[in-house]
């Protein structure tokens, strides 16, 4: 009787220790458990993005914490000129979240006498214009914008500035570039302020005929330099009209241009530019 009871206050002692070391080893997994998952963060919620990108509307079910990381999820690429609202940085704590991409495109934008192109996603007219360096929207100033063809327009949206009292082109100043062409070059390669790159060379033929182009009465002189120049200072370019319309204000590596010409150097060379100059005749015309 006495050898039963032994055994089972052994046996009982044997589970006991059996239950304490379950406990020990289950409260180990669930500290191990539990720093794994602190360690990854909590899990993101599931949620509906719905994205706006040049009239078509997509969406996708995600768990991204951030705009980039929704966008990376529904495979858009964006480049880095693009708008993206909310910014592209954006943490997402809605279940529902609404991302409209505005895509950098050219816009032309016609003021006045003004013909100027600009390559910008921004929507507003007063935007559009600070950004083209053109004069802001006065109280009785009215815009329209219409739609574009790249062929006659090289833009496929026009901004239209009907200005209460008109505003005159501004005098460009010449303000020497160490990049910039000379008669001993011949032809380079210029790289644009927007990141364009353009072959540039120079022409010298009267320019009496094509300076009407953008204005009856306008007239051009010959600067120090040797550049041919309209009266409000720009520099007399020849370019591709598909994709440079005449009265296009263009960057050029001898400062500002207009676009008055063209040649045949364009079916080569789309973005080239050819700079009117008196270096080869030195006859002022």
């Amino acid at each position: 009787m006495k050898k039963t009871s032994k055994k089972r206050r052994l046996q009982q002692k044997q589970k006991n220790q059996l239950l304490i070391f379950g406990t020990v080893a289950t409260l180990v997994c669930l500290g191990v458990l539990h720093g794994i998952l602190q360690a990854a963060g909590p899990t993101q919620p599931q949620r509906l993005v719905t994205f706006y990108d040049r009239g078509v509307e997509s969406s996708v079910l995600t768990r991204a914490s951030t705009v980039r990381d929704a966008l990376t999820s529904a495979a858009i690429e964006v480049d880095p000129h693009d708008i993206v609202e909310p910014s592209i940085d954006s943490h997402l704590t809605k279940p529902y979240v609404d991302v409209i991409i505005y895509r950098s495109r050219p816009v032309v934008v016609i003021d006045g006498s003004i013909r100027q192109t600009v390559m910008t996603p921004l929507q507003s007219p007063n935007e559009i214009l600070k950004a083209a360096g053109l004069q802001a929207l006065g109280r009785d100033d009215k815009t329209s914008f219409e739609q574009g063809q790249f062929v006659t327009d090289g833009a496929p949206v026009k901004l239209i500035v009907s200005r209460s009292q008109p505003v005159a082109p501004p005098h460009i100043s010449f303000q020497p570039k160490p990049n910039a062409l000379t008669k001993s070059k011949g032809a380079q390669v210029y790289v644009d302020s927007d990141g364009v790159a353009h072959r540039e060379t120079y022409y010298d033929l009267p320019m009496n005929i094509v300076i009407h182009s953008c204005g009856v009465g306008n007239t051009y002189t010959i600067r120090s330099d040797g550049a041919k120049v309209d009266q409000d200072g720009y520099v007399l370019v020849a370019a591709n009209l598909a994709a440079y319309p005449r009265c296009t204000v263009v960057d050029t590596s001898m400062g500002p241009g207009k676009v008055y010409d063209t040649g045949g150097f364009a079916t080569r060379y789309p973005y080239g530019f050819d700079l009117a100059t008196d270096w080869t005749n030195y006859d002022g015309m």
